[in-house]
């Protein structure tokens, strides 16, 4: 449990980007059974198709992981400097590092700008991939 102040700033933003990630992952995934009920000379032009969606997919997957370590390391070392539970760390706490609690809106830094922009991008990219790959199955269906 975070701080209502930290809670505020990501958590909402990141139930919204994991939830459009999974579901992400779930259409990819489903497309597979849709590939398998069309004619077999259509198989490899459409499966070509997926590996960029799992690139990306799975990019901003490592991407959210690897910034969730940072924020709850940035976390833990804010506790401990100030000898309180991890729940009671407020953003103002951790504000050198506020740049890694935003998910879509860019903040301040290197990270706090790229970051979300490549969330949003990579996001976009792929359900436009997925969204290619299903007309392109059914076109051909």
């Amino acid at each position: 449990m975070l701080h209502a102040s930290v809670a505020d700033r990501y958590v909402g933003h990141r139930t919204v980007f994991l939830r459009l990630l999974r579901l992400a992952f779930a259409a990819a995934g489903t497309y597979w059974i849709l590939l398998y009920l069309l004619p077999l000379e259509t198989h490899a032009a459409l499966r070509s198709g997926q590996s960029i969606i799992y690139f990306i997919l799975l990019s901003l997957w490592g991407f959210d992981y690897m910034r969730e370590q940072k924020r709850l390391a940035v976390i833990i070392e804010a506790a401990n400097s100030r000898n309180i539970p991890p729940r009671d760390v407020t953003l103002n706490d951790v504000e050198k590092s506020a740049s890694l609690f935003s998910m879509f809106i860019p903040r301040s830094g290197f990270g706090g700008i790229v970051l979300p922009v490549l969330f949003i991008t990579g996001l976009i990219s792929a359900w436009i991939l997925i969204i290619r790959q299903y007309v392109l199955a059914f076109s051909s269906m």
